[in-house]
């Protein structure tokens, strides 16, 4: 019986959520395929990755149906979905839809808490108003998100948009007075039939309170923030015992510097271009989206494996790069618009190359290290390598976990959300994965 079960709603969202927990000390498994047998490991935690963030509502629905049924069959002390910390969503769903969800499928249950806050990575939450890194979220970058453009930072107000149920409000000020004021405040407004209560965070004092409130309950939502504080109350409960982790050693691999690293970047991210621009030692190979609006990825895939496959014979390391700034993106976004494409099929397509160009370059080259920057990327890259699930090694950035494959034990592999990590992640996170290998 796992501590945990996460249902996470995109790839690099559940691979934040499994190195927060490998980070506080919890045996973690990433698991990629929802068929996946779990059964025969001993995981404190087991996290399910999945797509529910970007599928129509009503696909999330069944889908979200079918992972919280599996997860709870696992018996776990606590079930949570997870989604971004930046409430990555539009007016229709798919939070609230999964949220309703969730309570039909493990009822009965009170309530449920929201807390996307996660102050590790600046998101935070004030009288139900949701900021990233001080600037309200329909403020930042994320209004102009290409798929979920976030337009109004009142997360009691947009999440109200897509339940039929009430949605309620724990403050700062009910926070601050404890562990033992926040329980009273929720109990109080799942009493008076309002089910969904966003949380306010500010800090990570904030979340590890809020974690003491939070430990019993049997269903809770929201970022990675709470599964980082979790553990050590567990702890202080008799619940939980030491993990035995993986050692990753760290710097540089020794010798085997030329070993070959793959990284592939689908994010737009704004920390993720600066990632891209700042990727020392990778040769660049810039994807050419006007051949994929015009449909002829095949030819793009040919042209980007056989780039890739050159600088990874010449240098060793190659990233594959489809990333964009806001101006550049809109200018692609008018031509797919054009040749009738949506953003989301365009998305689609991209995607969709991404995952053949690993797949082919891997089965070309003794690459074993794989980068991916981008939730939806990282979930086309895993599906097309037919990765079933990895356990998580260590944690090489805040969220960034560094993973190994279950069916192939020597496959490296990091997943990186698009905000996440620092400005020299790509050498980095090279560094670790051959330092894992080789070390």
């Amino acid at each position: 019986m796992p501590m945990l079960a996460t249902v996470a709603d995109d790839f690099t969202g559940a691979s934040d959520q499994a190195s927060m927990l490998a980070g506080a000390g919890v045996s973690s498994l990433l698991v990629l395929d929802e068929a996946f047998d779990v059964s025969s490991g001993h995981w404190q935690a087991i996290t399910y990755a999945s797509r529910l963030r970007s599928i129509a509502p009503e696909q999330a629905r069944a889908l979200g149906a079918t992972l919280f049924a599996r997860a709870a069959g696992l018996q776990p002390r606590m079930i949570q979905y997870k989604y971004c910390s930046t409430f990555d969503s539009t007016p229709e769903g798919n939070i609230g839809p999964c949220l309703d969800v969730a309570m039909q499928t493990l009822g009965p249950l009170p309530g449920a808490v929201v807390v996307p806050a996660l102050p590790v990575n600046g998101r935070t939450t004030y009288q139900g108003r949701h900021f990233v890194l001080g600037v309200p979220l329909d403020e930042s970058p994320m209004r102009q998100h290409p798929l979920n453009p976030m337009t109004d930072a009142n997360l009691v107000r947009w999440l109200g948009r897509q339940t039929q149920s009430p949605v309620g409000l724990v403050s700062y000020e009910t926070v601050e007075k404890g562990p033992a004021a926040i329980t009273d405040g929720l109990k109080g407004l799942w009493a008076e039939g309002i089910p969904y209560v966003v949380v306010d965070c500010l800090s990570q004092r904030h979340v590890r309170v809020i974690a003491q409130a939070l430990w019993d309950q049997p269903f809770i939502s929201g970022s990675s923030a709470l599964p980082m504080e979790l553990p050590g109350v567990w702890r202080k409960e008799g619940l939980l015992e030491p993990a035995r982790q993986s050692h990753v050693p760290e710097g540089a691999p020794g010798d085997r510097h030329d070993a070959p690293v793959l990284a592939l970047s689908g994010s737009c991210a704004a920390q993720t271009l600066r990632q891209v621009q700042g990727a020392r030692g990778f040769h660049l190979i810039c994807v050419d989206l006007d051949t994929v609006i015009e449909g002829d990825t095949e030819r793009e895939s040919r042209r980007l494996v056989a780039r890739a496959d050159e600088a990874l014979r010449e240098g060793g390391r190659a990233l594959v790069s489809s990333s964009q700034s806001p101006q550049d993106r809109a200018v692609s976004e008018a031509r797919a618009k054009s040749a009738g494409l949506s953003p989301h099929e365009l998305g689609r397509r991209i995607e969709g190359l991404m995952g053949e160009v690993a797949r082919q370059v891997l089965a070309h080259q003794a690459v074993l290290h794989l980068l991916v920057a981008g939730g939806e990327t990282s979930g086309a890259v895993c599906q097309a390598l037919g990765l079933r699930a990895v356990e998580i090694l260590t944690e090489i950035a805040p969220g960034v976990p560094l993973c190994r494959s279950i069916d192939e034990p020597h496959t490296i592999i990091a997943l990186k959300g698009g905000n996440f990590g620092g400005d020299d992640f790509f050498p980095r996170a090279a560094a670790a994965a051959l330092g894992a290998r080789w070390g």
